[in-house]
């Protein structure tokens, strides 16, 4: 069975045309469209959950990426998506409806919205969606760095940077007691 994933298309102000893409099917010059992506800290913002992507991924397979991700589907709400895609692909639930995106980063087809928490997860209580992720570690800042250098990680231009976020003081993280 396979599943048609629509999403609402914006123009380049980020404001929707009231038209629908489907996965898969490319966007015409000026259309964009959104993804979430959810990066989850420990409590002490000394380690970062990342996911290992499947190896039949049609991009970036078998690499490494953070906690979750994926496309913003139609009539959905950035905060609705990141705790759909977060649930999906690990059994998390987090409701993100009180907590704003901290990054918007923009590619080629639109705009990713990087939510980023702190929460302490055993990953033995994990639930992986077999079919997008095949593994999950939590790494230090060195380890993932180390991942970046040697290639295995999807080569986000901020993903070097990403503990500044939880570090810098003049931000507020959202940690979950």
């Amino acid at each position: 069975m396979v599943i048609t994933e629509n999403f609402d298309i914006y123009n380049a102000q980020k404001l929707k045309t009231g038209k629908i893409g489907t996965r898969g099917i490319p966007l015409e010059n000026g259309q964009f469209r959104f993804v979430v992506r959810v990066i989850i800290f420990s409590q002490t913002g000394d380690k970062v959950l990342i996911q290992q992507r499947q190896v039949t991924k049609s991009s970036f397979p078998h690499f490494w990426d953070f906690t979750a991700s994926g496309g913003v589907q139609d009539g959905e709400l950035f905060h609705e998506a990141a705790t759909r895609e977060l649930l999906e692909e690990t059994g998390i639930f987090y409701n993100f409806s009180n907590v704003p995106s901290r990054l918007t980063i923009q590619f080629y087809e639109g705009w990713s919205e990087v939510f980023i928490i702190q929460k302490n997860i055993p990953l033995k209580d994990l639930k992986l969606q077999k079919s997008e992720v095949s593994a999950m570690r939590w790494v230090s800042e060195d380890e993932l760095n180390a991942l970046i250098d040697e290639g295995k990680f999807i080569p986000f231009h901020y993903a070097k940077h990403i503990f500044d976020y939880i570090r810098f003081n003049g931000e507020t993280s959202f940690v979950e007691n």
